[in-house]
């Protein structure tokens, strides 16, 4: 994985000295990327990056490593900034005419180079994999930049009075010169308010953005940068298969893939267990394509708690299914184990994109131990519910309005659902935004039950608009899940914790052609009768236990190790209570937040609901974060 920075100053006329010392200030900020920094600069641009030792291929399977460097061909004028990991290599190279001989000796910027010089702005399209990358054409002087469909890599980016400034971690944007740290008020206002706050663009600060994930920008001269998007996932076409089993053939072939793709890398390779269908089909696909290439299994890491630490009134279904999987294929799993106060202070200072996720206490953990082991590729099941592994939602409504009420009546009976199910789902489905003349007054936040925000905060400053939503059928369900901005959340929280651990995550079930192919599903390979994620049980089954297959209910790791979401046990709460008041003693951010409120709930220890738990995670990392 690489850190990559750049600056454009179209604006200021050449990227000048000043360009090139606010260059090294952004490689300092990215030094979680690694040690080994690049340089490049021509006016009016400058590009840079830090080498992580993730990317590249393995001495077992004789693939060239690569990192970070510059792609610069000083006949066709193109220079590449490249954080990214290319997909179906053969097929790209084949598009591309390269000979057979050059092939093992281009990395990702060779290859996103000669995709710029081929394809012009349409290059994405042809790229298959992980990225985030800028091209400079000396030539059109042309700053052109791209993030692959689901995010994976992060870029961030600002405009200036000087021109433009991108960067792989919005430390090293803030860093650029001309980029002042002033919040977006808001962003704050609406994540104090808000359990779970999406958005593919915004940030805690008022001048970085994000690219959309499927998205490009293109900087030319001193005009504003244009945004395009070049994936559109509703294009996706139908798809027909003459039955069961040739869908599941057809997806299986496509699962084992985009696994093999994303093994690439160092031994030892870890993966994500968690008990369910996505992860442990995963870590099997995964496992089997590592001693077909005499490599050495993956390391399964789990969030859950060893046996003897699992609360007995949670059930433990899941070490069941996790002692299936690990005795068929002979893994070695590594339990969750608890963070310290340390860790957890560290990480509301740290992962302030998205503060107070619950997934980074337990990650955090997982990310300590997989660097212990040398791990530096982390394969994760995360996304297949958007995807192969949907369970159908917006099925029911879309039966009701079709008119084909028999069907509808019949899935209802076999999953033991009564009419005023099919119609609460329905009418759900079909309600727009209530106007906002007509929605509850939240100028006083006690309005909003369980929130920290300061009450005068709270009275002037407006939330995000809430997000319009028709999920009806289970297409419509799928590309409003892809879009709506939970998948890059997480994606880019990880991407930012893994780098400190030089961890690269990789995500088979978001696989660019295994969510088209989802998206052309018909809804019964969905959800049929009592079984939801039909044809991942259904495929499943050559690979897994079929009690693992066909169980209906998985326990949640959160809800195990913490029913009531509580992380703040009397190790952690007093360290928190020290720096919050330190923090108050001096923050101006204490302005958004209900200190007193804040503090009695930290005191008291535990929490009214997993909402309340949630949204005090957000007030502390406002606090103490980024």
């Amino acid at each position: 994985m690489n850190g990559i920075c750049g600056i454009h100053g179209g604006r200021a006329g050449a990227a000048d000295g000043s360009a090139a010392d606010g260059l090294d200030a952004m490689l300092a900020a990215l030094a979680d990327y690694g040690a080994d920094a690049a340089a490049w600069t021509e006016p009016p641009v400058a590009l840079g990056g830090r080498r992580s030792p993730v990317t590249g291929g393995s001495p077992a399977t004789g693939q060239r490593r690569s990192g970070t460097r510059f792609r610069i061909d000083r006949g066709d004028g193109f220079a590449v900034a490249a954080d990214a990991r290319l997909d179906d290599r053969g097929a790209l190279c084949d598009a591309l005419g390269v000979p057979h001989a050059e092939r093992a000796g281009l990395d990702a910027p060779d290859l996103i180079a000669r995709a710029w010089a081929r394809w012009g702005r349409d290059c994405p399209d042809h790229l298959l994999g992980d990225y985030a990358f800028a091209v400079w054409d000396r030539r059109a002087r042309t700053l052109f930049c791209a993030r692959d469909p689901i995010g994976a890599r992060p870029f961030y980016y600002a405009e200036t009075s000087h021109g433009f400034v991108f960067a792989s971690a919005v430390e090293a944007v803030l860093a650029a010169p001309g980029v002042d740290d002033r919040l977006d008020e808001s962003t704050v206002a609406t994540w104090l308010v808000r359990r779970n706050p999406l958005s593919n663009t915004r940030t805690f600060f008022a001048m970085v953005r994000k690219l959309p994930p499927g998205h490009a920008l293109t900087v030319a001269g001193a005009a504003p940068p244009r945004l395009h998007r070049y994936w559109r996932p509703e294009r996706a076409p139908r798809a027909r298969r003459a039955s069961d089993d040739a869908y599941a053939e057809e997806f299986l072939d496509l699962y084992a893939r985009a696994v093999r793709d994303r093994l690439r890398g160092p031994d030892p390779v870890g993966a994500h267990l968690s008990g369910g269908l996505d992860s442990s089909t995963m870590v099997v696909l995964a496992a089997r394509e590592l001693r077909r290439e005499g490599r050495p299994p993956p390391l399964a890491y789990t969030w859950l708690p060893p046996r003897d630490r699992q609360p007995a009134a949670a059930g433990a279904p899941e070490y069941e299914v996790l002692d299936a999987v690990c005795a068929r294929e002979e893994l070695r799993l590594f339990h969750h184990f608890e963070v310290t106060p340390e860790e957890l202070l560290a990480m509301s200072r740290r992962d302030g994109v998205y503060p107070g996720r619950r997934l980074s206490g337990l990650e955090a953990s997982v990310q300590r131990r997989a660097a212990e082991h040398g791990v530096r590729v982390l394969l994760s099941g995360w996304g297949g519910d958007e995807g192969v592994s949907f369970n159908g939602r917006g099925l029911y409504a879309h039966l009701l309005l079709s008119g084909r009420w028999p069907r509808s009546a019949a899935e209802c009976r076999a999953r033991g659902l009564g009419p005023r199910h099919v119609l609460g789902e329905t009418v759900g489905s079909l309600m727009p935004p209530m106007p906002r003349r007509l929605r509850r007054p939240w100028r006083d936040p006690r309005s909003f039950p369980n929130t920290f925000i300061a009450p005068a905060f709270a009275r002037r400053q407006p939330l995000w608009p809430a997000p319009r939503r028709r999920r009806v059928g289970t297409r419509r369900t799928q590309l409003c899940l892809l879009r709506d901005g939970h998948l890059i959340r997480d994606t880019e929280l990880l991407a930012a914790s893994g780098a400190r651990h030089g961890i690269e995550y990789r995500y088979p079930l978001l696989d660019r052609r295994l969510l088209e192919f989802a998206l052309g599903l018909p809804s019964e390979q969905f959800r049929r009768g009592k079984w939801n994620r039909w044809l991942m049980r259904h495929a499943g089954q050559s690979l897994l236990p079929p009690d693992v297959c066909w169980r209906l209910a998985k326990a949640d790791a959160h809800l195990i190790f913490d029913p009531r979401g509580n992380v703040y046990d009397e190790e952690v709460r007093p360290a928190l209570l020290q720096a919050l008041e330190a923090e108050a003693a001096s923050s101006t951010r204490t302005q958004y937040v209900d200190m007193p409120r804040l503090l009695a709930s930290l005191r008291a220890g535990r929490v009214a609901s997993p909402r309340e738990a949630m949204l005090r995670d957000h007030a502390l990392a406002i606090l103490v974060g980024f």
